[in-house]
C-alpha cells in the first residue's frame, strides 16, 4: 500500500483502521464505525471488481400491537381511524363495506422479488455455442497439448528463429522438461530446408542456419495455429475443414481487453479451389453471427506464415473497435513440408473478445468471474 520505510498516507491509515475494526467485529454495522471518514472509506472499499469489503443492506420493520382482545376494525373505529383494504372481496361488495374503507396505498416503484434460475456459466455456454455452430457447418475439431515445442508452435509455421516472438518475454518456457524428444525427423528436415533455402517452395527461404536444438524447446502454446501445423502434418485431408477452441498463453499486460491466458478459435480450410473470398466470408460470419457485433472490418495485416494476411476487427458498443484476430492464406513454405495439396485458408481469432460483445461485457476479466451477482447480470449466450 505504501513504500517500505515511508509513512502511510491518511487514506491508507483509514483503510487499515476499517480493516482492523471489521476483523475485530465481523458483521458489524456501518454505523458502528467511529466517523464519517471511516464510513465513506468502507463504502469505497466495497466497490469495484477487487472489493475488500461487502456491505449488505438490511430492512427492519416495526409492528404495533393493538389493545388486547379488541379486533383491529373496532380499534380503528374507536380511535377515529379508517380501515384499509388491500383487495375487494365478494363479502365487501355484498355488504357495501368497501364504500367506507380506505384503499391501501401501493408503491408501484418497488422492484418485484427477483427469481434467479440456475444456468451454466455464460462464457462456457458461449464456447459450447461456437463449437456447435462450427460442427453444424461440417468442421472437424482439432485437439493438441498445451505444452508445445517451438517446432509446432513456430518453426512449422515458417516463423524464423530470429523472429521477435521468440524472445523470453513473448512466450512462457518450461523449466522442468526443457526439450521435446518426439519430433518427426523427415518433416523436421523439410521444415529446416524451407527455412534455410526455401527448398521445394519456390522461394529463397530465410537464409540462415536452422537450429535443430532450439526447435525442440518446450513452451506453453502461444497461438492456436500450432494445432493447425500439427493437424496438417498428421491428420488433415484435402478437401477438409478443421477448427479448434484453443487455450493460449502469452505474458501480456492484463487490462480490460488483454489477458495472459485466453481462448482462440483456430481453423483451416483445405481445397484446390479455396481462395480469399471464402476467408472473407468466414470472418464476416465470425464477427456478425458468433460475436453478434453490429459492425466488423477486415484490414491488411502481416504474419510470417500467410500471404495475403489480414486482421479482423469488431466494434464493441461501449469500448469501440477491438482486434478480433488474424487470418490469411498459408504460404507454400507452410503447406509444402507436410505435403498438403491445394490452398489453405487459416484464421486465429480471440474468443474472449468476441464473447465480450456477445455477452455485453466491458472487461475481459469478467468472463471468468466467480461472483454470483456479476454472473447474474451477464447476458445469456445467444448461440446455444
Amino acid at each position: 500500500l505504501y513504500v517500505v520505510g515511508s509513512r502511510p498516507s491518511d487514506a491508507v491509515r483509514l483503510q487499515q483502521a476499517v480493516l482492523e475494526e471489521v476483523a475485530q467485529h465481523p458483521g458489524a454495522s456501518l454505523s458502528s464505525l467511529p466517523g464519517d471518514a471511516e464510513r465513506e472509506t468502507a463504502r469505497q472499499m466495497s466497490r469495484g471488481r477487487f472489493a475488500l469489503l461487502t456491505i449488505e443492506t438490511k430492512e427492519s420493520r416495526r409492528w404495533r400491537v393493538t389493545t388486547a382482545g379488541v379486533p383491529l376494525r373496532e380499534d380503528a373505529h374507536r380511535t377515529g381511524g379508517t380501515e384499509e383494504i388491500g383487495e375487494l372481496t365478494p363479502e365487501s361488495l355484498r355488504d357495501g363495506s368497501w364504500k367506507t374503507a380506505k384503499p391501501r396505498a401501493y408503491n408501484l416503484s418497488l422492484q418485484p422479488p427477483r427469481i434467479v434460475a440456475g444456468r451454466r456459466h455464460p462464457y462456457r455456454s458461449f464456447l459450447d455455442g461456437v463449437r456447435a455452430k462450427l460442427v453444424s457447418l461440417g468442421f472437424e475439431e482439432m485437439h493438441g497439448p498445451l505444452v508445445e515445442s517451438e517446432f509446432w508452435n513456430m518453426d512449422a509455421l515458417y516463423m524464423p528463429q530470429t523472429h521477435p516472438a521468440r524472445a523470453i518475454h513473448d512466450v512462457y518456457r518450461v523449466e522442468t522438461r526443457s526439450h521435446a524428444g518426439d519430433l518427426p525427423a523427415p518433416l523436421l528436415g523439410r521444415v529446416a530446408a524451407a527455412h534455410e533455402r526455401g527448398e521445394g517452395c519456390g522461394s529463397r527461404g530465410w537464409g540462415y542456419a536452422f537450429d535443430r536444438d532450439a526447435t525442440a524447446r518446450l513452451v506453453l502454446r502461444s497461438q492456436g495455429t500450432a494445432l493447425s501445423s500439427r493437424w496438417m502434418a498428421m491428420h488433415a485431408k484435402s478437401p477438409g475443414k478443421y477448427f479448434a477452441i484453443a487455450r493460449c498463453f502469452r505474458p501480456d499486460v492484463v487490462d480490460a481487453t488483454h489477458a495472459s491466458d485466453f481462448y482462440q478459435v483456430e481453423g483451416i480450410v483445405i481445397g484446390t479451389e479455396i481462395h480469399y473470398g471464402h476467408l472473407r466470408g468466414l470472418l464476416e460470419m465470425f464477427g456478425r453471427e458468433l460475436a453478434q457485433a453490429e459492425a466488423c472490418e477486415v484490414r491488411p495485416g502481416y504474419f510470417p506464415f500467410t500471404e495475403p494476411s489480414v486482421e479482423a476487427f469488431i466494434r464493441h458498443p461501449r469500448i469501440g473497435w477491438m482486434e478480433m484476430g488474424g487470418a490469411g492464406l498459408f504460404r507454400p513454405e507452410v503447406t509444402t513440408p507436410p505435403g498438403v495439396k491445394g490452398q489453405v485458408i487459416a484464421w486465429g481469432l480471440g474468443l474472449d473478445r468476441m464473447a465480450m460483445v456477445a455477452l455485453g461485457v466491458d472487461d475481459i476479466r469478467d468472463l471468468f468471474a466467480t461472483r454470483l451477482d456479476t454472473l447474474r447480470k451477464m447476458r445469456s449466450a445467444p448461440l446455444v
